[in-house]
């Protein structure tokens, strides 16, 4: 009874706020126990969490607004294409999706889909001599501006092979290794040619729905757009553009 009424009160508390911070939650329950330690103190956190009342949005700040994980699905192409990587290559890191999982955010569904296949940088030739001996067609190897252009554009189910950036955020669905949500929106934003249908208007269209459906962490976030070279950028037209709140950008 006494957790269910610190619980009642907590929201009582932060009722109406878009997000609060760490040193705010310490604060709320130091009225209830002065002598609270730190170790106690994420514990209490880490339930909060796993009971799903918060939610973290970065590091150091939450919100109530409990939002699923975004979990896309995973079609045949990638299933037939990873099932293959992992019996010939099984200790390769490897991420592999589709723009398809995109449609559900966007306004104008592009009539054609990318299939996008990321590994380390080493296996990069092997991989794509595999796949090629394995009757894969349509499989384009870190394609430049013309290539896209030229071939990628009129393809049909164009395969697209690329370097994966270390410490990718990545997610195992259905045993197959594939994107987050973080790293969807910064893949899109970062390779604006390969995904032109996908920037503009668009592209805010889809971050702000992408934001009001599901949980993103926007730590994981700016931390993968800095191994892109892009932060900066990133937060500046979250924050020009978006409907993200600047109490979530900004530190």
């Amino acid at each position: 009874m006494a957790k269910d009424f610190i619980i009642e009160r907590l929201k009582k508390e932060f009722k109406g706020r878009e997000s609060f911070s760490r040193e705010e939650l310490f604060d709320f329950y130091l009225q209830f126990d002065p002598d609270l330690k730190e170790a106690t103190f994420r514990w209490r956190i880490y339930h909060l969490k796993v009971n799903k009342i918060i939610t973290a949005v970065k590091r150091g700040l939450f919100t109530f607004s409990f939002k699923p994980i975004f979990m896309p699905e995973i079609g045949e192409v990638e299933k037939k294409i990873s099932g293959k990587i992992e019996k010939q290559f099984d200790q390769l890191k490897y991420c592999i999706w589709s723009t398809k999982i995109a449609h559900e955010f966007m306004l104008h569904i592009p009539g054609k889909v990318i299939t996008i296949l990321q590994v380390e940088k080493g296996a990069l030739e092997p991989v794509y001599s595999f796949l090629k001996e394995e009757n894969i067609r349509n499989i384009f190897i870190e394609p430049e501006d013309k290539e896209i252009e030229r071939y990628i554009y009129e393809s049909e189910n164009a395969i697209i092979l690329q370097s994966l950036v270390s410490k990718s955020p990545t997610q195992k669905i259905k045993k197959v290794s594939t994107t987050t949500l973080e790293k969807l929106i910064v893949d899109l934003y970062c390779d604006k040619k390969l995904f032109a249908a996908f920037q503009g208007s668009e592209l805010v269209h889809i971050v702000n729905n992408a934001y009001n459906r599901y949980s993103i962490d926007f730590t994981k976030l700016f931390n993968y757009s800095k191994r892109r070279r892009k932060e900066t950028e990133m937060m500046e037209f979250f924050s020009d553009k978006t409907d993200i709140p600047n109490t979530i950008l900004n530190d």
